[in-house]
């Protein structure tokens, strides 16, 4: 597991994103109720991470409020690469919606948890998923789209070889 620094720039800076976000159409139903600012600094903090170990051909750029859907959040050596997080340090799974993994289907999912109960709070990379390894894991749905319930401990830790 590899262990982040979450600053209070990271912080402004996702909390401004999803202030901007909530300006546009999609963004007024989301979000209500949920910190969803710690996903977008997840986000950031992995792909600096990873820009600064994997050859990383394009990088992350947070919340996109074009409404364009984003084909991949990284490009690292051709691959699709996906962040997703679990946003409170209790939470103990990630939860890619089966729409997103059918219609957008990108190589490899990073998973990433947010730790608010530290001081100064941290980001974890737990490790990654392939998309073919992602069917396996059971289908949950509780208030919103169904989803796949991938355990953070059904990842498997960065290496070398994670992007060939």
């Amino acid at each position: 597991m590899i262990e982040i620094e979450v600053t209070e720039e990271d912080k402004i800076h996702a909390k401004n994103q999803i202030k901007e976000f909530e300006n546009t159409e999609a963004g007024k139903w989301r979000y209500k109720g949920v910190e969803a600012w710690r996903g977008i600094v997840c986000e950031m903090v992995v792909s600096r991470w990873l820009e600064q170990n994997y050859n990383v051909e394009k990088v992350a750029k947070g919340l996109d409020t074009s409404g364009i859907v984003d084909e991949y959040d990284l490009l690292i050596n051709g691959k699709k690469v996906e962040i997703k997080s679990a946003t409170k340090n209790y939470f103990r799974s990630l939860m890619p919606k089966i729409h997103d993994v059918d219609s957008q289907p990108k190589d490899i999912y990073i998973g990433a948890k947010y730790n608010e109960e530290v001081e100064p709070n941290k980001v974890y990379i737990i490790g990654y998923i392939k998309l073919g390894d992602i069917p396996q894991y059971p289908v949950r749905q509780n208030k919103g789209a169904p989803y796949y319930d991938i355990p953070l401990t059904a990842l498997k830790a960065l290496d070398n070889s994670t992007f060939d």
